[in-house]
């Protein structure tokens, strides 16, 4: 029997790192395909401090396209994200594992303003409006964009060859657009990040949608080896 295939739909660098940070056992059982649906591409836009007590970073993305921080204050989601931003002369610090408990700790304790949320094109919790209506001043400045991509051929060819696949799914929007190539799926696993990111694949047809535990890279592990047990179902 052949071995159940892991399609890996983030960006090319994330998909490497995800890979990366598997068990031996469980990469052992896997062949791999890298697939990214979303490319990051710079938007050309300059963001100027002079006007900013601080920035927010809800990824990575959007640290690599920012100016050098200076020692500047800056509100990331996650510890990647801050770990990014110390690398990039930031005085980081993590508020919330994502959009909505960042604006919940800024709101409760509000910071020095004005802020700028230095993020990508499509965003999710609308950030800098929900903190100015809460009394923070932030602006939103788009220094990357995500843009869509067709699934590779190899990634097309597991899937229409019917082999057992696995398919973890990072970001709603990615979702959403995934959801355009299920058609005759039952034969694969989806791994959603969250609820949010589970929901335009609930009615896809595959075999099993598993929403892991938290939208963290250790429950999409964990999830990743309950994802193998059904992928392997006879």
């Amino acid at each position: 029997m052949s071995l159940p295939v892991l399609i890996m739909t983030r960006p090319a660098p994330d998909s490497e790192r995800f890979i990366d940070g598997m068990k031996p056992d469980v990469r052992a059982k896997l062949s791999v395909v890298v697939s990214p649906l979303l490319e990051i591409a710079p938007t050309g836009a300059v963001v100027d401090m002079a006007g900013y007590r601080g920035a927010i970073f809800t990824s990575a993305n959007g640290v690599a396209y920012a100016p050098p921080g200076a020692g500047r204050v800056a509100y990331c989601v996650g510890e990647r994200t801050a770990h990014a931003a110390r690398k990039n002369g930031w005085n980081a610090s993590v508020s919330g594992q994502n959009a909505e408990e960042l604006i919940k700790e800024l709101a409760n304790t509000p910071p020095q303003g004005p802020l700028v949320h230095i993020s990508g094109v499509h965003q999710r919790g609308d950030i800098a409006t929900r903190l100015s209506e809460a009394g923070v001043q932030t602006d939103a400045i788009a220094v990357y964009d995500q843009q869509l991509l067709p699934l590779s051929p190899a990634a097309q060819q597991a899937i229409t060859a019917k082999a057992p696949c696995i398919v973890p799914i990072f970001s709603p929007r990615t979702a959403a657009h995934f959801a355009t190539f299920c058609t005759n799926v039952e034969n694969l696993v989806i791994i959603a990040l969250s609820d949010a990111v589970a929901k335009p694949l609930a009615s896809c047809g595959a075999r099993k949608l598993i929403v892991a535990d938290a939208p963290n890279s250790a429950s999409m592990y964990d999830a990743l080896e309950t994802a193998l047990d059904w992928a392997t179902l006879s």
